[in-house]
């Protein structure tokens, strides 16, 4: 029996997790393939007997990139209601709990496998970012039962047969080059992602313009406008775009010396080939690189490590204390002690080994393959318009750093790569289409607190390039002090004069009470409900925390006090708003 493992990811998380499944099939010795979604020959799934499917959800509940295609093929009207009555599938969802199409795509995914006859090996596992254990707090169980499910249904036996450190399950072949063997026109490119460009057309080359900070230098947050030219660059409003980070010097050096302190002596210099083994190599390990290169731009070293990197650590360690604290935390009871460990303070992977040492000093390049994470592209909305200013791109970012238990403070790996980014570097990118879908022919209520700002930035210099009268939108704007971290306030504010932009800013420290936008929102009821009245739509970005659901039930209340109606009623009608995409959210954690 064969199990094929399909995953669908826009950041590679979903393929980490579908190798971790693949990697759990092989310790029982099953045999098991894995690959992307829409690498998947379709016209087999009629004769597969298990399917494991591992689908993201991006945006507004749609199917990421690698998976398109395939979710295409299953919406075809003209196939059979029975198609795959022979195939049992499980399906993990890998989402976020504060967007409000939580794992849709997994759900979708689901209900179209029923409609075409296949059936249920257990029960669809909706895992959530937003969990204290993060997503393994659902797929951790979902994997015992799965193996339960397979083993009593196929009648084969699905205990672990590999859990020791010499039969370590390594996805490629890791080996080290002479550089006497090497061709001497063999040239070394800075960035190891320009091989991308090569072989996908999306994914361009663009040159820093500007990096200028929004805020003022004593206010607690560093924000960030930065502007990069591309030639041939194409987006609408409401496009986001990916970007990929580099670890910095100082992350890398620590990296080699936590190795040299323990013994574990690697020159950076040294020439590593990647090649298949049983998984799909990445194109950009396909290439020869330094080590130096690998950990400076291939793995995050900002990784909070998981239950399955304990688990490798386990396997190798010979260390009694250290293997035994190592095992606990891949444990059931094991849980509440890794959160406290990993979770809680963000405790990242080079300390996870500065404090295992005597496991740490049992590492080899084959076996760092297995536990260091790949750094994954952040996305952000694009902030400017193509019309105002062709061939440039802006973001507005919002540099991560925060305290917890630990010493050091905690870095966000991209916020502040590209914080520390000069005018003249380039940036790799790709652009793909983002959740917001703006109507310019109705009324716009835009609310856009802090950096969430962003998108409604472009859209408002996009339709005021074409529009001298913007009467029919309004925006609210909201930070902590007018003078301190209003972002763009430039533009705004011209915007507001010229263009008659309906404008308002709640700055939530500027007096002794605190003013956010519901609070503005509830002020300026009679104007929203007379956009909401000639079909306007509400478009909202920002935090996730407490912002989103805030502004909706003002939006409630706004509709019962207007209309006169019941809570119901006005639930129902903020409802419908959401149904009809009249209503559309775009936050993050």
């Amino acid at each position: 029996m064969n199990i094929t493992i399909l995953y669908g990811s826009e950041t590679g998380t979903a393929q980490d997790v579908a190798e971790q499944i693949w990697k759990s099939a092989k310790r029982k010795g099953l045999k098991s393939n894995v690959s992307a979604m829409d690498d998947y020959d379709i016209r087999n799934l009629d004769s597969e007997k298990i399917v494991v499917f591992v689908a993201a959800t991006t945006g507004q509940g749609d199917p990421p990139n690698n998976m398109r295609q395939f979710w295409r093929f299953l919406l075809r009207k003209n196939l059979p209601t029975m198609l795959l009555a022979n195939l049992k599938y499980g399906i993990l969802g890998l989402g976020d709990s504060s967007y409000q199409k939580f794992n849709f795509a997994a759900k979708k995914l689901n209900r179209r496998l029923m409609q075409l006859g296949a059936r249920e090996l257990l029960p669809i596992g909706l895992a959530d970012d937003q969990h204290d254990l993060g997503i393994d707090a659902v797929i951790d169980p979902w994997l015992e039962e799965l193996w339960m499910k397979v083993a009593n249904t196929f009648n084969v036996c699905t205990t672990d047969l590999i859990c020791n450190q010499n039969n370590i399950i390594e996805r490629f072949h890791v080996s080290e080059i002479s550089k006497n063997s090497m061709n001497n026109e063999c040239s070394w490119v800075n960035d190891i992602f320009m091989s991308e460009i090569s072989t996908n057309n999306e994914v361009k080359v663009g040159t820093i313009t500007e990096n200028t900070r929004t805020t003022t230098e004593d206010h607690f947050q560093d924000v960030r406008l930065i502007k990069f030219r591309s030639d041939n660059v194409n987006y609408q409003p409401g496009d986001i775009v990916y970007v990929r980070p580099r670890n910095s010097k100082k992350q890398v050096e620590r990296f080699f010396n936590i190795l040299s302190d323990n013994n574990v002596h690697l020159n950076p210099d040294m020439l590593i080939q990647v090649s298949e083994k049983e998984i799909k190599v990445p194109t950009v390990l396909k290439q020869i690189l330094t080590l130096r290169q690998i950990v400076e731009q291939y793995w995050d070293l900002n990784f909070i490590p998981r239950r399955s990197t304990m688990k490798v650590l386990s396997f190798i360690s010979e260390n009694e204390l250290e293997k035994e604290k190592l095992h606990e935390f891949t444990t059931a009871s094991g849980q509440e002690e890794l959160y406290s460990y990993i979770n809680r303070p963000r405790r990242n992977i080079l300390e996870l080994l500065t404090d295992f040492p005597n496991t740490t000093s049992k590492l080899n390049v084959k076996l760092l393959f297995e536990i260091m994470s790949p750094i994954k592209p952040r996305a952000f909305s694009i902030a400017s318009s193509l019309k105002v200013t062709p061939n440039e791109i802006h973001l507005l970012v919002a540099v991560v750093k925060y305290k917890t238990k630990l010493f050091e403070p905690r870095y966000g790996l991209c916020s502040n790569w590209l914080a520390n980014l000069t005018v003249g570097e380039k940036i790799i990118f790709w652009i793909q289409k983002g959740t917001f879908k703006f109507d310019y022919n109705k009324p716009m209520i835009l609310i856009g607190p802090g950096t969430g700002v962003a998108p409604f930035r472009s859209v408002l210099l996009d339709r005021s390039a074409s529009d001298d009268d913007l009467r029919d939108c309004i925006l609210f704007f909201g930070c902590r002090n007018k003078n301190k971290d209003y972002h763009c306030k430039d533009d705004f504010e011209y915007l507001s004069q010229k263009k008659h932009l309906n404008l308002f800013c709640a700055f939530s420290r500027d007096q002794e009470h605190k003013i956010y936008v519901q609070h503005i929102i509830r002020a300026e009821k009679q104007l929203c409900w007379e956009f909401l009245s000639g079909n306007g739509n509400i478009y909202l970005a920002g935090n996730s925390k407490n912002m989103p659901n805030c502004v909706r039930e003002e939006f409630v209340n706004l509709t019962k006090e207007m209309t006169e109606s019941t809570e119901e009623e006005a639930e129902n009608f903020v409802r419908q708003l959401e149904n009809q995409n009249r209503y559309q959210i775009e936050t993050w954690g």
